[in-house]
């Protein structure tokens, strides 16, 4: 009796998972079993939080979670306010939305965003896409911002470094001649 390729890939398949299976819970093994390529798929449905840091006061970032809220249409249900933080939740289809806001300092706000379908299931696409959407928010709100103050809405705020290199090496040429 031979056997075709599509029953020897359906045999493999079934061999691997049923490795898969047997090690039920022990995510690390079957991430070294699986590769480097499946590792990545299982990382994310292990931890399906989307986490991105934002160099903007908390109330700022509060309030792109409003308009991100708004504009995708998760309903709120609650915003519970935390040590150095607050954390809202809601609804979205069928996911429960976790939307975490820390602060960091007075400018640097930490997001974590979970979409859980259901106790094991962790929908981290839509958690990236939240976190995304706020990024947009935020965007929009300078520029609304920029728009009522009169400031070119092309001027960008942020903080580049300048090339210093000249000038220290001018100040220690000027400390080699003081020393003398």
């Amino acid at each position: 009796m031979t056997m075709t390729n599509s029953s020897k890939h359906l045999i493999r398949i079934a061999a691997c998972a049923a490795v898969m299976l047997s090690l039920n819970g022990c995510a690390a093994l079957a991430v070294s079993l699986a590769g480097a390529g499946a590792g990545a798929g299982i990382s994310h449905q292990v931890n399906g939080t989307a986490t991105r840091t934002f160099s903007e006061p908390m109330n700022r970032v509060d309030s792109a979670v409003l308009l991100t809220s708004k504009r995708l249409k998760i309903d709120i249900d609650t915003v519970e306010a935390v040590d150095n933080g607050q954390i809202t939740k809601g609804k979205v289809g069928d996911l429960a939305v976790t939307i975490e806001l820390q602060m960091l300092s007075s400018n640097l706000t930490r997001v974590n965003v979970t979409a859980r379908k259901n106790m094991l299931m962790l929908d981290g696409a839509t958690a990236q896409e939240i976190v995304a959407q706020m990024e947009h928010s935020l965007n929009n709100l300078a520029s609304t911002s920029r728009s009522k103050t009169g400031e070119a809405e092309s001027k960008d705020t942020r903080y580049t470094p300048t090339d210093t290199s000249s000038s220290k090496k001018s100040s220690a040429r000027s400390k080699k001649q003081n020393t003398i």
